[in-house]
This record gives C-alpha cells, sequence and structure tokens, in this order.
C-alpha cells in the first residue's frame, strides 16, 4: 500500500470515527463514551462545532422547510443570523454558566470539555429535528403528531445524555448534579442580566459620544 493510500485510509477511518463511529457509540453507552472523552480525550472539538452549525442550520431549516401544514411563519422575512443566535447564545449562555458553577463546586470538568458534553448530547436531537423536518413534508395532518413526537423525544434524550455527560466530566454523584443544573440556570439568568446592563450602559455612552460630538462640530464647525 503506497504512503497516499494509507494517509488516504487514515483519513477516511478518521472522519468516520469523530463524525459517526464515537458519536453512535456514545447513543448506546454514554457512561462508558464520556468516561473516555474525559480521561481518554476521545472528544473531537471538530464534531462539536459541527453539531452546533447543524443545529444553527436546523433552526432556519424548520422556519422555512417545515411542512407548509404546520407552519405559519412568514417565510419571506426570515432573519437567518437571529434564528442561529437563538441557538448559538443559549449554548454558549449554558457552558459558561456551568463551568463558573462547577468552578465553586469542585468540579472537575474543564470549560472545553462542558462544550464537547453539550454538543455530544445534542446530537440525536439534530438527528430527530432532520427526521421530523423531512416528514412534515410528506405526511397529513392527521400524521403530524409523528412530528411532534420526534421533537419531543430528541428534548428527552438531549437532557438525559447532557445530565450523563456532565455527572461523568465533573464526577458528580446524581443529587450533586440536580443542584449543579439548578445553580446553572440561576447563573444564565444572571448572566443574561450582567449583559443586558452591560448593552444599556454601552449604549449611554455611545449616545453620550454622539450628542457630545455633535455639539463640538455645532460650536466649533
Amino acid at each position: 500500500m503506497t504512503d497516499s493510500a494509507r494517509r488516504s485510509r487514515i483519513d477516511g477511518h478518521w472522519i468516520y470515527e469523530t463524525f459517526w463511529g464515537f458519536p453512535t457509540r456514545l447513543l448506546m453507552r454514554p457512561f462508558k463514551r464520556f468516561d473516555e472523552l474525559k480521561f481518554e480525550h476521545k472528544g473531537s472539538y471538530v464534531f462539536a462545532f459541527f453539531v452546533l452549525i447543524l443545529a444553527s442550520l436546523i433552526s432556519v431549516m424548520n422556519y422555512v422547510y417545515q411542512g407548509f401544514l404546520i407552519n405559519y411563519n412568514d417565510i419571506y422575512r426570515v432573519n437567518s443570523l437571529y434564528l442561529s443566535l437563538t441557538v448559538l447564545f443559549p449554548v454558549a449562555l449554558f457552558v459558561v454558566g456551568n463551568w463558573c458553577v462547577t468552578t465553586l463546586l469542585d468540579g472537575k470538568g474543564k470549560l472545553g470539555e462542558i462544550f464537547q458534553v453539550t454538543m455530544y448530547a445534542l446530537f440525536p436531537f439534530c438527528l430527530l429535528q432532520l427526521l421530523g423536518l423531512l416528514l412534515s413534508n410528506v405526511l397529513v395532518l392527521d400524521e403530524m403528531v409523528v412530528v411532534t413526537a420526534l421533537t419531543g423525544i430528541g428534548a428527552v434524550l438531549f437532557f438525559v445524555y447532557l445530565f450523563i455527560g456532565l455527572a461523568v466530566v465533573h464526577e458528580y454523584g446524581f443529587g450533586r448534579c440536580v443542584g449543579c443544573l439548578v445553580l446553572t440556570l440561576i447563573a444564565m439568568m444572571i448572566l443574561v442580566f450582567i449583559l443586558m446592563l452591560l448593552f444599556a450602559l454601552v449604549s449611554d455612552v455611545l449616545d453620550f459620544i454622539k450628542v457630545f460630538s455633535k455639539e463640538l462640530m455645532l460650536k466649533f464647525f
């Protein structure tokens, strides 16, 4: 086997393992695979960012391409950036909030590990969302309950895998992990409040600069 063929085989194996092999095995045995992600570094930032981008795209696709029987959105006024931020912002808020809380509670998980766990947990939800999107364009109205069921199952799986993943990477028990998630929600609300104050302050400063510069222009020019 030539070097180029060997490299091609290795690259193909890496792509398969990164985007399908390890993620699907994690769905079957989450405790073992999250343990490998934590201690054997088998998680992939490439896959994590892939899932994040995929979730953002699915948010836009659901808004525009969902079956017309259940799609009441105005597709001519779609804002792709806003729809993407409805995914990106909560993920960033949760990861930072969980990291802040677990840092104070002796959690063993790093910021990157929390991000990876969140994205691996989100993977089955994305798959079921895509399946639901496809079915919404072929099912009749009485069968649309299947689409709703897929979304509900995906959400439940997401929370289950997220809980398991966080418990493993932080080395928490059940009760402590529940408390950690509750505190994470509180931390997220505090971060939102701080960001709102920051944006309000920046807006006031910009308004002051604008008025001040206008006064200077009128007085001296």
